[in-house]
């Protein structure tokens, strides 16, 4: 059975409203980047097809090639 990292995702300033919440939780396979991660919050959550974000992960910007870790945080947040 692959381990899977559970992940929480915090929502700043208008991606709030995309969400419809500040936090939601996913669960990502053991050794998913954060790319791997946002595909699966597109194919879950649809309102956010197309919705440009910055990755943060425990408060530093991180590229999408960025390999998750059990207890990191993703922070997502509009382009500057």
């Amino acid at each position: 059975m692959a381990r899977q990292l559970r992940v929480e995702l915090t929502f700043l300033s208008t991606l709030q409203q995309v969400a419809g919440r500040g936090t939601l939780w996913l669960e990502v396979p053991a050794g998913a980047t954060v790319d791997r991660l946002l595909a699966l919050l597109r194919e879950r959550h649809p309102q956010f097809q197309g919705v440009a974000m910055q990755t943060n992960v425990n408060g530093a910007p991180v590229t999408g090639q960025h390999v998750l870790a059990y207890g990191d945080g993703l922070f997502l947040l509009p382009p500057g």
